[in-house]
């Protein structure tokens, strides 16, 4: 009876710790989707380093509309779109609308031979997110994503994948402020 008495003891134990470990885990998942800004929520604020060595702080945007873009040298949708992106902040730019286009990882050469390698160099903020605090707090995966954030700083949408010249506008449009 003692030796049945032991096993139904592991087994409890057992599966206690197994409740304990699936809990754990599943409140660590769950509270790191909350830090995830997500549509409407505040925009997290960040400062990040320029590929010119200057700083880009998104509080310094304030009262403007934002597109932030967080691309990478090895993402191909991203290099397509990059050029667009562009042409489109020279028609927005004067109704409001900042584009800050980060890097995902921390290599200021590489980026600049990409740039370099354009047709036309951005004229917009092009920062590292050496870390990946800023792309970890706007929930990035994959690559290129793209969030935009209203003159108030609350993120007004977030888009997943390359876009197209017309989507490019459109989410423009939902952030000029002229």
């Amino acid at each position: 009876m003692k030796r049945k008495q032991k096993k139904i003891l592991q087994i409890v134990i057992t599966a206690l710790i197994l409740i304990a470990i699936v809990f754990t885990v599943w409140s660590s998942l769950s509270k790191d989707k909350d830090k995830v800004a997500q549509v409407g929520d505040d925009a997290p604020l960040f400062e990040l380093e320029t590929v010119d060595g200057k700083k880009v702080n998104l509080e310094d945007f304030k009262g403007k509309g934002v597109l932030i873009n967080f691309w990478g040298t090895w993402c191909e949708p991203c290099k397509r779109e990059m050029p667009e992106l562009e042409n489109q902040y020279k028609e927005y730019k004067d109704k409001g609308v900042e584009v800050v286009a980060i890097h995902v990882r921390d290599n200021p050469q590489q980026i600049k031979q990409y740039l370099s390698s354009l047709k036309e160099t951005p004229t917009f903020n092009v920062a590292m997110d050496n870390d990946n605090l800023v792309t970890d707090a706007y929930g990035v995966n994959p690559l290129p994503t793209t969030i935009t954030v209203d003159k108030d700083g609350k993120v007004k949408s977030k888009h997943t994948g390359e876009l197209s010249k017309k989507q490019i506008i459109k989410e423009m449009e939902s952030v000029k402020v002229k």
